[in-house]
């Protein structure tokens, strides 16, 4: 594996990423970005056309990207972030392969409003005032299952173990470890990984940093996780609930948002007043659901905790600086929409002074109806169909997203909805095929 030289700090200018190109010996690079579903895209260009994508002169076919234009023919222009120039660890000294992450600008130059990464951006920028400098760290579970060739790939592992298990001779392990290096190797700080739940879930944890570096460092680590496993024989998914007897892969965001208590409990009120529009971004897919259910810690109900391990949002107690965890994510999300939405929720609650309510003791699977009623807690939707809804009728989550990214989004899963809707599954074949 090639990695980068010693004490490597990321470039910041177009000069030394240019100069990195060369004493690496870099022949082509990826200008790599996300369509609105959060979908890694790339364009490949070769060494000599570096200097130009570096002043913005690459372009692609942007009606060809879901949630851009579509049904139009529109060259919209790439724009790299020197910052995030990396080799891939697949790379060789003779012949090595580099990596970019890029904005999109519109042909004038102007930014391209439904651009997931720059909304971010401005998602952060005009949250400042009640925002300063959050801090965000990502723990992110997944699986790691046998590589076969069929249509959809396979659920199979040889792996037993559940969380914290080490064997020896455990591929899962093995890759695991080779995907933590391949991070590393780009630059990517890694905090901690281990063996998850569930026999082949794993779990890779970023450290708190800047919120753009933790949705860059989600959206890097789908793309290398998916590329090591493979010189494993196994397969990386990041699908929410893959198994229907096991534990779902979730992503937990964990904020350090500044200020004293009183900033706190506002900023848990946030997420938890704007929790159920959320969804639709942070559980942005049919099989979301599927992991939304009283089972394995998966949080169903908007309620805070400083212990349950099923709670929406969980605020340990006796932390330095204090921290707020929320648990719903899951990693087939858009990192750079769910970032932005749950950062403007934050705010919100921050400028709104909403309180929480008191903190849940116990199991939040506990909760009687008359409970949640006294007690004003409401419940996540169920279903892709009902989040967008909720997303409907929340402007602050709305507007966090943009009028562009709103409604590519919300077409889009109103459209898979349908299709998962029309679609007949094998459990109606085995309920009703013979029975009727």
């Amino acid at each position: 594996m090639h990695s980068q030289p010693d004490g490597y700090k990321r470039p910041a200018t177009k000069r030394e990423v240019l100069r990195l190109a060369k004493e690496r010996n870099v022949r082509f690079i990826r200008l790599a970005f996300a369509d609105v579903l959060g979908v890694g895209k790339n364009v490949s260009i070769p060494v000599s056309q570096l200097e130009a994508a570096l002043d913005g002169k690459v372009t692609f076919d942007g009606g060809s990207i879901d949630g851009f234009v579509r049904g139009e023919e529109l060259d919209m222009v790439l724009v790299p972030d020197p910052q995030t120039f990396a080799l891939y660890p697949w790379s060789t000294p003779e012949s090595a392969e580099a990596r970019l992450l890029c904005d999109i600008a519109m042909p004038d130059g102007s930014p391209f409003e439904g651009c997931p990464r720059t909304m971010l951006k401005r998602a952060c920028e005009e949250t400042r005032g009640a925002l300063a400098d959050p801090r965000v760290a990502l723990e992110v579970e997944f699986y790691l299952f046998e590589s076969h060739e069929s249509e959809y790939g396979s659920t199979s592992t040889p792996d037993v173990g559940s969380y914290f298990d080490y064997s020896a001779n455990d591929r899962g392990e093995e890759a695991r470890s080779a995907i933590v290096s391949a991070l590393q190797s780009m630059g990517v700080e890694v905090a901690s990984a281990h063996h998850e739940h569930g026999p082949g879930q794993h779990e890779i944890d970023f450290p708190h940093g800047g919120v753009l570096e933790a949705a860059d460092a989600l959206l890097t680590l789908r793309t290398i996780a998916k590329h090591v496993a493979a010189r494993y024989g196994l397969e990386a998914t990041f699908m929410p609930k893959p198994l229907e007897e096991r534990a779902g892969s979730g992503l937990h965001v964990n904020f350090i948002a500044g200020g004293g208590e009183d900033t706190t409990l506002y900023g848990i009120g946030g997420l938890l007043a704007h929790a159920p529009a959320m969804t639709a971004v942070c559980n942005a897919t049919v099989n979301s659901y599927k992991r939304l259910v009283a089972a394995w810690d998966a949080p169903i109900y908007t309620v805070w905790s400083e212990r349950s391990a099923n709670a929406l949002v969980r605020v340990p107690p006796n932390e330095t600086p204090q921290q707020i965890e929320m648990r719903s994510p899951d990693p087939a999300c858009n990192p750079y929409l769910a970032l932005a939405v749950l950062v403007s929720a934050l705010a919100d609650g921050i400028e709104q002074h909403t309180l929480p309510g008191d903190p849940l003791v116990g199991s939040t699977y506990d909760l009687s109806e008359h409970d949640r009623r006294e007690r004003g807690i409401g419940t996540l939707p169920k279903s892709l169909r009902q989040a967008i809804v909720e997303l409907d009728g929340d402007p602050v989550i709305r507007a966090a997203l943009g009028d562009h990214i709103y409604h590519a989004l919300r077409d889009a899963k109103l459209a898979e909805y349908e299709r998962y809707r029309r679609a007949v599954h094998a459990w109606e074949h085995r309920a009703y095929l013979r029975l009727y």
